[in-house]
């Protein structure tokens, strides 16, 4: 038998000492393998420039869909009888502005009232049956016109010899819708320096519309609605203080719209609101495309902007509360020569005119109109300030 050699089947083993070093020599590089590591993140320039892309693009449509986002313009076959047609409301635009600047004093003034005159005559005549159109063709006596705040704050004006034609729309058999009423309200006369397509031919176009489609309406209603076209506002106010001090209907009206450009079309939103928020809330709740932001209002109150509307004869002389109107767009124009008819945007008038049917059709057949009246000033001072904006809406 032969015998293993003993050296060819021994393993040899490495020092204790040289083992156990070895073993945590493992353990530190498997610990080191897994221990975290901090990456700094580079973006391309790429990466940025899609980014400001993105936010410009969003940019650009939320503009797009607050601002210039308008209402398609109908005809009268669209509108039928009882609706609203800003192809019919450009003819008033269009015959106004033929006449070129019509300042209080001149011929073309007198022009022009002779046409929203004829225009408001033929209103009357085409009627509901059911419904009682009265038109009044006023001339107003001397009067003095003092404010107390904003841009003719302790100033007297003094005014003789304004013209200014009123309808008064109301259901033929309710003889209780005399006693209140919703006053709808712009001016007729211009700057000496411009044919005055935005301020506020436009805004007169829309009432004439507005009042012959109420006209088709009025016979279920239980207030009247007033259309004041006045003359003298450019010259301090002194039309819709005229007429708030001297008319006889005048202590029958319960609420007050105005309509005013401060440029020439765009969106027609609500500038002031108040001091009832009951006018607020029921156009927020009837408008078909509601536009409004308050901080006009608070820039208005502020002193900021140095303007002032018909509807703060309303609210300050007569006291009543309700909502002012303006177009906005093309501010730069304002008062110029270049308020002209080709610069009207289409779908402005229609969405202002919509608005307003709409509003008035849920207001007039309403019984709370005058609770606005018979609250008083002191009264109404108790509410809050109704707080309005239109973001995406």
């Amino acid at each position: 038998m032969r015998k293993r050699s003993g050296s060819s089947s021994a393993t040899s083993r490495p020092p204790a000492g040289q083992e156990r070093g070895e073993a945590s020599s493992n353990v530190e590089s498997t610990n080191q393998s897994y221990a975290p590591r901090l990456v700094t993140a580079k973006r391309s320039g790429s990466a940025w420039l899609l980014f400001f892309g993105l936010m410009m693009y969003s940019s650009w449509a939320v503009y797009q869909y607050q601002f210039q986002k308008l209402p398609a313009p109908l005809t009268a076959e669209q509108a039928g009888k009882r609706g609203f047609s800003e192809v019919e409301a450009m003819k008033h635009v269009k015959a106004l502005t033929e006449l070129g600047p019509h300042p209080v004093g001149s011929d073309a003034l007198d022009l022009a009232l002779q046409y929203v005159l004829a225009a408001a005559e033929k209103i009357k005549k085409m009627a509901h049956w059911e419904v009682d159109v009265q038109l009044d063709f006023f001339h107003a006596k001397s009067g003095a016109n003092r404010l107390v705040s904003d841009l003719f704050m302790g100033k007297t004006l003094v005014y003789s010899d304004l013209n200014h034609i009123i309808l008064r729309i109301l259901p033929k058999y309710a003889s209780e819708a005399e006693e209140n009423a919703i006053l709808i309200s712009s001016h007729i006369d211009t700057v000496f320096s411009t044919e005055g397509a935005g301020d506020c031919s436009s805004c007169v176009a829309v009432m004439l519309e507005l009042a012959r489609g109420i006209s088709q309406w009025a016979h279920g209603f239980k207030n009247a609605i007033i259309f004041l076209f006045n003359t003298g506002e450019e010259e301090g106010l002194n039309g819709a203080h005229s007429f708030i001090t001297q008319h006889p209907w005048r202590t029958t009206i319960c609420m007050a719209i105005d309509l005013e450009a401060m440029g020439i079309g765009g969106k027609s939103g609500i500038f002031q609101a108040g001091p009832h928020p009951w006018a607020i809330e029921s156009f927020a709740s009837a408008a078909k495309y509601p536009s409004g932001l308050i901080i006009s209002q608070d820039l208005f109150s502020s002193g900021l902007i140095k303007s002032s509307t018909d509807f703060k004869v309303y609210k300050e002389v007569a006291g009543l509360s309700g909502l002012d109107f303006a177009y906005v767009d093309n501010t730069a124009i304002y008062h110029t020569k270049n308020d002209k008819l080709e610069l009207l945007k289409s779908g402005s008038l229609q969405h202002l005119g919509e608005n307003l049917l709409a509003f008035l059709l849920q207001i007039a057949p309403s019984s709370r109109l005058s609770e606005t009246k018979e609250m008083g000033a002191e009264e109404t001072k108790g509410h809050e300030t109704a707080v309005f904006f239109d973001i995406l809406v």
